[in-house]
């Protein structure tokens, strides 16, 4: 297997995924046939990648024939053979590298099944299969730690997968899990350091503690100045006065504005039977 950090440093990551190349580009770059593409061009660029790495991880120039369809790779611009099937990978990278480190057939819990290769890096190949035709589809990417390095993640949103990674030798995800904690203890230490208000003492509002009747009937009128001449009123007795419905009604709409206190003020002690 090459080196994880010679893969990614060659790999020609998607447009839409973190990467600087479309499909048209990608094809355009490698200077190949068109006629045998696929829409899928995951086992391009991996290809791409090995080429460019080079050495005996390079693909050769030898036309490369591993599924049922015969041909599997095309020759690019610099008489190389790009593998374009991704199905025709997994035997591949098995005749290369030696099988799979780990490998898990009828995954239907995508979770899960990241999970067996969380904390690594290496070359993950996906088989998904669709609804309708029950037809499988492979894809390859670079796996990196807790992701997929510059490409779609092809294990979420399908029910019925199978995977198979090869380990990268120096698979190392040491700074993915400090950096995780670093955080980690960075959040922790942000809200102990914060401060809250005490909801008593200092938050303000603007809601009025309703008054008793009690503490209303106890309050003092207040005077209003007036150039007509001064009549001497008799004096009234209030509590008499609540008696009568119709002045109660009157005198708790003044003192109590709003419709849904005075319909439950009877609830709350503020009105006499």
């Amino acid at each position: 297997m090459p080196s994880f950090q010679k893969l990614k440093a060659n790999y020609p990551g998607y447009k839409h995924h973190g990467g600087q190349f479309r499909n048209k580009q990608l094809v355009q770059m490698i200077g190949c046939s068109k006629e045998h593409l696929q829409h899928d061009t995951s086992a391009l660029r991996l290809s791409y990648a090995l080429n460019k790495v080079g050495s005996e991880h390079s693909l050769g120039k030898e036309l490369i024939r591993l599924s049922r369809l015969g041909e599997d790779s095309v020759a690019g611009r610099d008489g190389l053979q790009y593998l374009y099937h991704p199905i025709a990978y997994g035997p591949f990278l098995a005749d290369k590298y030696g099988y799979p480190s780990i490998s898990k057939p009828h995954q239907k819990d995508p979770v899960n099944t990241e999970k067996n290769f969380r904390g690594k890096q290496g070359i993950l190949r996906v088989i998904t299969y669709t609804k309708h035709s029950n037809l499988p589809k492979g894809h390859v990417a670079l796996w990196d730690c807790n992701r997929f390095h510059q490409s779609k993640d092809w294990i979420a949103g399908h029910t019925l997968i199978t995977v198979e990674f090869w380990e990268s030798p120096d698979s190392n995800c040491q700074n993915m899990m400090n950096q995780s904690n670093f955080n980690h203890q960075q959040l922790l230490q942000s809200e102990q350091g914060r401060e809250f208000p005490n909801n008593q003492n200092n938050m303000k509002t603007n809601y009025v503690q309703p008054k008793t009747l009690s503490a209303v009937l106890s309050t003092k009128p207040t005077l209003v100045q007036s150039n007509a001449p001064k009549v001497v009123a008799e004096k009234v007795d209030i509590q008499k006065l609540l008696h009568n419905k119709s002045y109660r009604r009157k005198y708790l709409k003044h003192h109590f504005v709003s419709n849904g206190r005075l319909r439950h003020a009877r609830h709350r002690g503020m009105t006499q039977e």
